[in-house]
């Protein structure tokens, strides 16, 4: 055994800097067998490597958001081998081989919660004993049977029902469970905004771009209430993922966020992007001298930093539309509605 890799809580992630650091100095196959699969950059980062995921896939696993569709299909487009063992008996290991030359066994699956914030443990193992891992993973690979974008698409539609069903069960312990101190805004909702949060195929975020454009003469900022009183979700270049907005139909659900304050507004897309060039009659904004992306949107609730949902950026890394549909997403989702939707 060469050391042990012990997770504490604390920011200083052991397994996702040690796994990193086997990725790029190792040579030889990458065999991984997981149960669970939410994370998706440990293996995408070496495209030129032969990568071999083992996984298991219950429609209760997909249901819940344990594993991540859109992780599994944007893997398999990046390259990655990906395998699935039958349901029984259950495939529970978590064991990451690099090569012939180390291997890691461990509590962590392949997802963000493992590699970032859980308590995991983890060992990590050379020789003989990486040799008679590589075999037995090999031996479960010869029988599992390859795993297809398409056959992804075919469990993605299986068990979007399912989802819901869990989704609303989630939300319910949500609400049973909170804390009866807490002050929350109350918000008189439609019975479509109710029916919006449970069944929308899609979620968005879209940000209300508040260092941008003036204010209001009552204190308010100029571009949110316009994009409110105009029924758009708007963005403006040069920002990132603009294939995000380009996904967007009708039905989705698009939620504002105000930078500082959370989640002000929640609407129902009544169309695809357009995109109109600076000058262009109709902008929302001619203060921004690029081109306007924007999909029109029917807010169901707007309000203000006293009855919004408190939160930071869904996303890390700066944002401007982001697309929170995915599995990963799913808490936060839950707790956006059971903040408007309250005990209805």
């Amino acid at each position: 055994m060469l050391g042990l890799l012990l997770e504490d809580g604390t920011p200083d992630r052991r397994h996702k800097s040690r796994l990193s650091e086997l990725m790029s100095s190792t040579t030889g196959i990458i065999r991984i067998a997981t149960a669970y699969v939410t994370e998706r950059q440990t293996l995408t980062s070496q495209p030129q490597r032969d990568r071999r995921l083992l996984i298991s896939l219950l429609p209760m696993d997909v249901a819940s958001g344990a594993t991540s569709i859109e992780s599994l299909v944007a893997l398999i487009e990046s390259g990655v081998q990906c395998r699935v063992l039958p349901q029984r008996p259950r495939l529970h290991a978590k064991v990451y081989i690099f090569g012939s030359s180390i291997a890691m066994v461990t509590s962590a699956n392949l997802t963000r919660s493992a590699l970032d914030s859980n308590i995991e443990v983890g060992v990590e193992l050379q020789g003989k004993e990486t040799m008679k891992l590589s075999a037995w993973f090999d031996q479960l690979w010869s029988i599992a049977s390859t795993l297809t974008v398409k056959q992804l698409a075919d469990v993605q539609s299986q068990t979007a029902a399912l989802r819901r069903e869990f989704m609303k069960l989630k939300q319910i312990a949500k609400r049973k469970t909170r804390d009866p101190r807490a002050h929350k805004a109350k918000v008189v909702l439609s019975d479509s905004l109710q029916q919006l949060l449970t069944n929308a195929p899609r979620f968005f975020v879209c940000n209300s771009d508040r260092v941008q454009g003036d204010r209001t003469p009552t204190g308010g900022f100029v571009l949110e209430e316009e994009m409110h009183n105009r029924g758009f979700a708007t963005a403006w270049e040069d920002f990132r993922f603009p294939s995000h907005m380009e996904k967007v139909h009708p039905g989705d659900a698009i939620y504002m966020f105000a930078k500082g304050v959370g989640i002000i507004g929640i609407g129902m897309a009544t169309g695809t992007y357009e995109k109109l060039v600076p000058g262009q009659d109709r902008r929302v904004s001619h203060v921004h001298e690029t081109n306007e992306w924007r999909v029109p949107t029917q807010w169901l609730v707007w309000t203000d930093k006293a009855g919004a949902f408190q939160c930071k950026s869904p996303n890390r890394s700066l944002f401007t539309f982001w697309n929170v549909t995915e599995s990963q997403y799913d808490d936060f989702r839950a707790d956006v509605s059971t903040h408007f939707l309250g005990d209805a």
